[in-house]
């Protein structure tokens, strides 16, 4: 599978290509407005001018939140997966996320359990939404998962490694 589709954007990534593009269209509208000054009156102009491009900045400075805190998890995930700390945990089952839904159908996740035998502490982690129910392909019972070495909150559960190649045909 090719790398740009490994780490998936979230909801996050594509809000914020949303709001982007909408905040281009009143910046512009508004920049517009005012440099042509269509009213004849200076005064309306301005008024054009501050509500459509003050609309576009507040929306231009939501998208490009939202973008920052998407790519700075992205490059997280790519970090961890990069590093190449992994361990290898047990795939306890596979949820369907109900909140979100795509053409009528809802994701699946895998849950990984890892105990860490130093500590003796217990993680979960989740992989990425799957859009396929994949329970009858999982070629093991157990699942990398690449660990951020200096946070291990940031962990890339490598979906990959224990699937074959889906195509679907309908």
């Amino acid at each position: 599978m090719e790398t740009s589709r490994k780490y998936g954007w979230t909801v996050r990534g594509i809000i914020a290509l949303i709001f982007l593009s909408i905040s281009a269209v009143f910046l512009l509208l508004g920049l517009l407005l005012w440099y042509f000054d269509v009213m004849g009156d200076r005064r309306e102009s301005l008024i054009f001018l501050a509500s459509f491009g003050g609309t576009g900045v507040i929306l231009l400075t939501v998208g490009l939140i939202c973008l920052f805190l998407e790519l700075y998890r992205r490059s997280g995930l790519r970090r961890a997966y990069e590093s190449g700390n992994y361990v290898m945990a047990k795939i306890t089952g596979l949820q369907t996320i109900s909140s979100v839904h795509l053409n009528g159908r809802h994701p699946y996740v895998l849950e990984c359990h890892y105990v860490d035998p130093h500590s003796g502490v217990a993680h979960v982690y989740f992989s990425r939404y799957l859009y396929t129910d994949v329970r009858d392909l999982l070629t093991s019972d157990e699942v990398p998962v690449y660990i951020d070495r200096m946070n291990e909150d940031i962990a890339f559960v490598d979906v990959d490694a224990v699937l074959p190649e889906i195509r679907i045909h309908k």
